[in-house]
């Protein structure tokens, strides 16, 4: 009787396993040698031709599962030292887009916004997580577990501040953003030319949601076991893994009514560094 069961569960198993479909993917196109992409927002270069488009969003809300209204494509570009995303958000109503946010890492919810995370190590655990509003402005985090991260899916720890570009323009068709993540800037496994990767876009008017894959209730952008795949990606470094932030802080008062000097000031300097390793371990320094 035992081995019945244990039969039945395991033809469950298999047929839940079958009806699963396979995850998306895209594949990373490789600049050629003295090929240059201007990151300016239009990825309009010859090289975004030869991309083929991550596209076919589905509705997360509010039509669980039935196909986005507003089309988006996305395209990957990579050279030996960087990862370029080409984005186009599609839209019918181009002149109502919401884009008022503009200071980093605040909340992009009462705007249109496309975000988008990555899995460089390919674990179906950790990545890094970006997104973009119309209007240019940026946020980023950590993605550090699988669940617990509310609407997006997985925890996120959003006081990490990578170094990466975004430009966007509005356009007769809608608005698109260029992309460049320096390799520098993330850590990988060099091991795998695979990596993970889910997007998504929010048209605000219509309180829409959409994604490339992973748009169950119970899933997200940043659960990466859901994630899509990015392939291809070879032959690429991190260089030194050195990066230096200088800085400079000052203060000027005045108090005349206290019979003291009419201004007075201070100012500190130093410098926070980041090194990496390994591809998989970072250092940080300060200096006061």
């Amino acid at each position: 009787m035992a081995y019945l069961i244990f039969l039945a569960i395991l033809l469950v198993w298999a047929v839940d396993a079958a009806a699963q479909p396979a995850p998306p993917e895209v594949r990373a196109s490789r600049l050629a040698e003295g090929e240059s992409i201007v990151i300016d927002g239009a990825p309009d270069e010859g090289a975004w031709q030869r991309a083929s488009p991550a596209t076919n969003f589905l509705q997360r809300d509010p039509d669980n599962g039935a196909p986005a209204t507003e089309k988006t494509e996305v395209r990957v570009l990579f050279d030996r030292d960087r990862l370029i995303l080409g984005v186009i958000c599609f839209d019918s109503e181009p002149t109502r887009l919401l884009g008022n946010q503009m200071q980093r890492d605040q909340s992009f919810e009462a705007d249109d916004r496309f975000l988008f995370a990555i899995d460089p190590f390919f674990d179906g655990r950790t990545g890094y997580f970006f997104e973009i509003n119309p209007s240019g402005a940026m946020g980023d985090g950590l993605i550090t577990g699988p669940t617990g991260g509310g609407d997006f899916g997985g925890e996120m720890n959003k006081s990490w501040d990578g170094i990466w570009i975004a430009r966007v323009r509005r356009t007769a068709i809608g608005w698109t953003a260029e992309i460049e993540i320096p390799f520098k800037t993330v850590n990988f496994d060099p091991n795998t030319d695979t990596w993970g990767a889910n997007f998504q876009r929010t048209v605000k008017r219509k309180n829409e949601e959409s994604l490339w894959t992973g748009w169950l209730r119970d899933e997200g952008l940043t659960r990466m076991s859901n994630a899509g795949r990015i392939i291809g990606i070879d032959g690429i470094s991190q260089g030194i893994g050195l990066d230096l932030k200088p800085y400079v802080l000052g203060s000027a008062s005045a108090a005349p009514g206290r019979n003291l000097p009419a201004t007075t000031g201070d100012y500190d300097i130093g410098l926070d560094a980041f090194y990496n390793l390994t591809p998989a371990l970072k250092a940080n320094f300060s200096v006061n």
